[in-house]
C-alpha cells in the first residue's frame, strides 16, 4: 500500500475542467462559471478572469470554433495558469449586476485555490475585452494586468487609473472602424499619465483576429505583477459606488455628475498627504506595511494637516466636509448590492411605448448636464433594465442605459436638420430590427427634451414628421450620447461621419446619476413630446 501510494504521488495530476456555480447573494440563484486547473501550477498560482462577448456564455471562449487556434486550455498548461471565465449575467456590458458576478466568481475562485494576489489578470473578447478595460480602471487595487481584445471602446474619463496597470489593446486592422475610435480616445489617456498601454493592431484581420493566439496574450500578461502597497497613487471615479481603491474610500461627492479624484501619498516619515476633489467625506485606512500605526501618522488634506495621532490596526479614519477626522472601526470592504441609493421613483420607468419614459428622462439628463437646448436619445441595440420603482440606486443608473457608455457629444444643427434626423428614425421595417439580445423597447424612435413632435410613420420618408415645436431656421446646440457620432447607434439623415460636434467631458451615466441626485424624485415627463398620429394601436 506504502508503494502504491508513493506510486500515486509521483504521476502527474489531471487538469481539471470544471463547470461549477455559486449562489448569488443578490438573488440566491445559482450563477454559473467555468473554471480550469492546468495540470501543472505555482502555488500560490496566477489567474486569468477570461470574458465572453455579446451573446456568449461562460462557455464561450472554451468550446466556440472561432477560438480554437492557440487555445485557453492550451495557453493554462504552457504558463501554469488557472483560468476562469465567469458568465456575467449574460450581455450587460459587466456593468451593475455583470460587475458584480464577476468579483463574485473571483472570490469564489480565491476561497477554492491558492491565488498570487500580484498575479491576477483580466482579458476579454468584444464585449469582454471592454469589459476587462472597464473592470481594471474600477479596481486597479486587484488587477496586475489586462489585455482587452476587439474592445470597443475605453472609457476616457476612468484612463488615468491605469497609470500603473499595464493594459495591452489587441485589436483586428479590419474591424469597424468605431472600434479603433472607440479605444484611442483613451489610450490618449492613459499615455498622458503614463500608463503603459500597448495597441497593437493585426494585419488583414477583423473582429475576431485578436482571439487567435491566447499564448500570446498570457505571455504578456504574465510579465506583470501589482504593486499591493502603493506609496503613491492617483485615483479617479464617477460615483462613489466605486469610490474605494488601496488605502483610502471615497463616500459622498461635493457635485455627483462630475468626476472625484484623490491623490494619495506617503512620502517617508509616517506622513500622509491627501489632495481631493469633488470629495466631501472619505475614509482612510493606513497600510502597516509602510506607515508605523503606533506612532503620530501626520494626515495633510489639500496641504492642511488634519491629524496627527496614532491609528489603531482595527481602526479607520473617516473624515468628514471641514476634514474633521473621527476614528472607527475597520469595515471589510464586501461585495455589496443596491447599497448606494440616489433617488425615489413613484414608479418604474422603462423604455416602452412611443413617449419612451426612461428614453425621455433620460434625454432630460443629457440636456441637463450639457446645458444643450436640445437633447436627443435612441434605443437602437438597447438593453438596460428599467428604472424600478422605490429606491434607485446607482447600480441602475449603471444598468438603465446599457449597452453604451461614452462621452456625450453636442453638435450645432438647426430645427429643419433636427427634424429630418427625426424623420430618418422613425420605425420601419427595414431600419428598425431589434436584434434577440435586444431588450423590450428596443428602437431607433428618438426621444427628445427641450422640444417636441409628431410622426405618421405612414407617410413617405422625409415627410414622416407631421408637426414639430422646433423653428425650421433657428440653429441649436442639439447633445447626443457619443456612440451616435462614433458608431451610428441613431441615423443621421446622411450626415454620419459630417458633422462637427464637440466632444464634452461627460459620460452618460455619469449625466445620469448627476440627475438623479439633483431631482431627488425620478418621474417620467408628461405625455405630448413624441406622439404619433394616427395613435398606434
Amino acid at each position: 500500500m506504502v508503494r502504491l501510494a508513493l506510486l500515486l504521488c509521483l504521476l502527474p495530476l489531471a487538469a481539471k475542467d470544471l463547470h461549477l456555480t455559486y449562489l448569488s447573494p443578490i438573488d440566491n440563484s445559482p450563477q454559473p462559471y467555468r473554471l480550469y486547473v492546468p495540470e501543472k501550477h505555482a502555488t500560490p498560482a496566477p489567474l486569468v478572469i477570461a470574458m465572453h462577448g455579446t451573446g456568449g456564455n461562460e462557455n464561450t471562449l472554451f468550446d466556440d470554433p472561432a477560438y480554437q487556434h492557440v487555445t485557453l486550455k492550451q495557453a493554462a498548461e504552457k504558463h501554469g495558469v488557472i483560468i476562469v471565465s465567469p458568465h456575467g449575467r449574460g450581455i450587460t456590458e459587466y456593468r451593475g449586476i455583470g460587475e458584480h458576478d464577476v468579483l463574485s466568481v473571483l472570490e469564489e475562485v480565491r476561497k477554492r485555490y491558492a491565488i498570487d494576489p500580484e498575479r491576477i489578470y483580466l482579458t476579454g473578447h468584444s464585449m469582454g475585452g471592454t469589459g476587462a478595460a472597464y473592470l481594471a480602471m474600477r479596481h486597479p487595487d486587484l488587477f496586475a494586468a489586462a489585455a482587452p481584445l476587439a474592445a470597443a471602446y475605453s472609457y476616457p474619463w476612468l484612463a488615468r487609473n491605469l497609470a500603473n496597470i499595464p493594459t495591452l489593446w489587441i485589436a483586428g486592422a479590419n474591424d469597424d472602424e468605431f472600434y479603433h475610435r472607440g479605444v484611442a480616445v483613451g489610450l490618449e489617456r492613459m499615455r498622458k499619465f503614463g500608463g503603459n498601454a500597448i495597441l497593437e493592431s493585426l494585419p488583414n484581420e477583423g473582429h475576431n483576429g485578436p482571439v487567435k493566439d491566447f499564448d500570446k496574450v498570457f505571455t504578456w500578461l504574465l510579465k506583470h505583477k501589482r504593486d499591493l502597497h502603493p506609496r503613491r497613487y492617483v485615483y479617479e471615479t464617477d460615483t462613489p459606488l466605486h469610490g474605494c481603491a488601496f488605502w483610502t474610500c471615497l463616500n459622498t461627492f461635493a457635485k455627483p455628475g462630475q468626476i472625484a479624484t484623490i491623490q494619495a501619498e506617503a512620502p517617508g516619515g509616517n506622513r500622509v498627504n491627501l489632495t481631493l476633489a469633488n470629495v466631501t467625506e472619505f475614509t482612510f485606512i493606513p497600510d502597516s506595511t509602510f506607515l508605523d500605526t503606533t506612532k503620530a501618522i501626520p494626515l495633510a488634506i489639500n496641504g492642511t494637516l488634519i491629524w496627527s495621532a496614532p491609528i489603531p490596526l482595527d481602526q479607520q479614519l473617516r473624515i468628514t466636509h471641514g476634514w474633521t477626522a473621527t476614528l472607527e472601526p475597520i469595515q471589510p470592504r464586501q461585495l455589496t448590492w443596491r447599497k448606494h441609493p440616489v433617488a425615489h421613483a413613484p414608479r418604474e420607468l422603462n423604455m416602452q411605448g412611443t413617449q419612451k419614459p426612461l428614453g425621455t428622462w433620460i434625454a432630460d439628463a443629457i440636456r441637463a448636464a450639457t446645458k444643450a437646448d436640445i437633447a436627443l436619445y435612441g434605443g437602437w441595440a438597447y438593453r438596460g433594465l428599467p428604472l424600478p420603482e422605490g429606491a434607485v440606486d446607482i447600480v441602475d443608473l449603471l444598468q438603465c442605459s446599457r449597452p453604451f457608455d461614452q462621452l456625450l457629444v453636442t453638435v450645432q444643427l438647426t430645427g429643419h436638420e433636427i427634424n429630418q434626423i427625426l424623420d430618418d428614425n422613425i420605425p420601419h421595417p427595414k431600419k428598425d430590427q431589434p436584434l434577440r439580445v435586444d431588450s423590450p423597447g428596443a428602437s431607433r424612435l428618438l426621444q427628445i427634451s427641450g422640444a417636441s413632435y409628431t410622426f405618421d410613420p405612414a407617410k413617405p420618408d422625409g415627410y414622416k414628421i407631421t408637426s414639430s415645436t422646433l423653428d425650421p431656421e433657428k440653429r441649436y446646440t442639439v447633445a447626443l450620447e457619443g456612440q451616435v457620432v462614433e458608431r451610428q447607434s441613431a441615423l443621421l439623415a446622411g450626415r454620419f461621419r459630417k458633422l462637427d460636434y464637440q466632444t464634452t467631458a461627460i459620460p452618460l451615466t455619469m449625466a445620469l446619476y448627476g440627475h438623479a441626485a439633483a431631482q431627488g424624485t425620478i418621474t417620467a415627463p408628461p405625455p405630448g413630446r413624441v406622439t404619433q398620429s394616427p395613435a398606434a394601436p
